[in-house]
């Protein structure tokens, strides 16, 4: 793959105790800036002028001072709460053990059916501000900037790689929401409540031929956003009851078999470590290589579906709507473009 380089070697602290987002005490959507304050003193409150419309965006922010070139993780908080969210503390930790540069942004806040929220064009563009914002207020490593969500949070950082895919390494995206459409038809027919901000956001139901389906059309990550990348990028998943995972193995399956679209890939390989159950919801199923792949990062549960094709990789495994910060941050830190 032009313009990559191999994986680097590092070592790295790992200084909270907690392994799994549901581990970390609270509330998913609790948030705090007090909390925040607790494990991490220095962090930082700060705003963002929009370069939109002039708005000013709340983000968390951490950078030593040093002045050797650091890595950059930007971090996303999830669907129902804003950039105070108390999950993503022990990715902050890391970040300042390792002499990271942390920025924990807000981009609109929660996804509460407010039309400049839910990966709107603000969204994007409050992303790509706080991109910037680290990169005028520390020395960064334009080879290691690094995405990570979680929920919601993946699915802007995935569509995030649209508009700037030279500008990021590495993206962990763990349970993301993926496809609005669909997941507007998971949610509504069990009389969940994102459904109706889906609707709002979008501006209406997303039914066949809307002009609301158009828009949640254009608020997802469209496979071609790899198109011209230089880096890699990590989707991680869980079976999980709050989002489905067919979705995740759709785009994978585009990714991996698709005659016009994807000609990018350069390596067509497949590494897969799977079961029957997971395999059996497969249409295309029969047509894979089988090859057992082991994963090295612990902890991680047990494994139902393992994928890679070029710079994507796809892990589906047991659990609920779960992620695990030690995984995907040694993924991270062992990319470098």
């Amino acid at each position: 793959m032009a313009g990559a380089v191999d994986p680097v070697e590092v070592t790295f602290e790992h200084p909270s105790e907690y392994l799994l987002v549901s581990d970390f005490p609270g509330s998913l959507i609790d948030a705090d800036l007090s909390t925040w304050q607790e494990y991490i003193p220095d962090i930082q409150d700060i705003e963002i002028t929009s370069s939109a419309d002039e708005s000013s965006q709340p983000a968390l922010y951490h950078n030593s001072g040093s002045d050797e070139e650091k890595p950059l993780l930007m971090v996303l908080h999830s669907w129902s709460i804003g950039y105070l969210q108390n999950i993503d503390i022990p990715l902050g930790e890391f970040a300042v053990a390792n002499d990271w540069v942390f920025i924990h942004p807000d981009f609109r806040g929660q996804n509460d059916g407010r039309p400049e929220s839910t990966a709107s064009e603000l969204v994007i563009s409050d992303m790509e501000d706080a991109l910037e914002y680290a990169r005028e207020n520390a020395n960064i490593d334009e080879s290691r900037i690094y995405l990570l969500g979680y929920s919601g949070g993946a699915m802007n950082a995935l569509h995030l790689c649209q508009p700037s895919p030279r500008d990021i390494c590495g993206v962990a995206a763990w349970v993301p929401v993926y496809d609005l459409v669909t997941w507007y038809q998971w949610n509504a027919e069990r009389g969940e409540p994102y459904a109706d901000e889906i609707t709002g956001a979008c501006g209406g139901v997303p039914t066949e031929d809307s002009e609301a389906r158009e828009e949640c059309a254009q608020r997802v990550l469209a496979p071609t956003c790899l198109r011209w990348r230089e880096s890699f990028e990590c989707s991680w998943h869980t079976v999980s009851t709050i989002i489905p995972c067919r979705p995740s193995k759709h785009f994978m399956l585009l990714m991996i078999w698709p005659p016009k679209r994807i000609k990018f890939l350069r390596n067509k390989s497949i590494s897969l470590w799977s079961t029957v159950k997971c395999l059996k919801h497969w249409p295309s199923a029969r047509r894979m290589k089988s090859a057992i792949s082991s994963i090295s990062m612990k902890p991680m549960p047990s494994v139902q579906l393992y994928l890679q094709s070029g710079p994507a990789e796809l892990v589906l495994f047991e659990g609920e709507h779960e992620m695990l910060y030690r995984p995907g941050l040694e993924w991270l830190a062992r990319q470098q473009r």
